[in-house]
């Protein structure tokens, strides 16, 4: 190979390494204008206020949120950013800023709605690397199923171990 080629497919690798690195660091880097602590604001709303009154159609019962579990450990893997029991610990959320969410946390849990969980599995979360995953990944209705196993983490997260009372 000539010396002339040779520096061509550097120079073509460390752009396509520029490019690479330029858009990793838009998806993790907060927007301009909003610090990372402002991205951790539990209390601003992720969703219109019409979709916050959105109600889960499912009714809630152990066969839906076992579904629920399923599809979040499998199809939509969830589990690689909010991790395998919902705290926000997953390796592929370890470089998100803000961080993966902690679904075990009670005032997340109390703060948001399962509408607002709707949405912001639909559309994604601005300024976060929650990115759309319905219908990408999990149906509108799997989606629900989830939310459900969503809700169930925070009970399994405050349970006292037996015999610990």
């Amino acid at each position: 190979m000539s010396q002339a080629k040779v520096i061509l497919v550097v120079l073509l690798m460390i752009g396509g390494f520029a490019v690479a690195i330029h858009l990793f660091t838009a998806t993790i880097a907060p927007p301009e204008g909003e610090s990372v602590q402002e991205g951790f604001n539990m209390s601003r709303p992720r969703a219109p206020t019409e979709a916050r009154k959105m109600l889960n159609p499912f009714p809630r019962s152990e066969e839906i949120v076992k579904k629920g579990e399923v599809l979040y450990h499998t199809k939509g893997s969830c589990n690689v950013c909010h991790g395998e029991k919902g705290k926000g610990d997953g390796g592929g959320g370890a470089m998100l800023s803000p961080p993966p969410r902690d679904f075990t946390d009670p005032g997340f849990q109390m703060l948001r709605t399962d509408g607002e969980l709707f949405w912001s599995t639909k559309f994604g979360i601005s300024g976060t690397g929650m990115f759309s995953y319905s219908p990408r990944m999990i149906t509108e209705e799997e989606t629900w199923m989830v939310i459900h196993y969503i809700r169930s983490l925070n009970a399994q997260a405050t349970a006292t171990p037996e015999g610990d009372a």
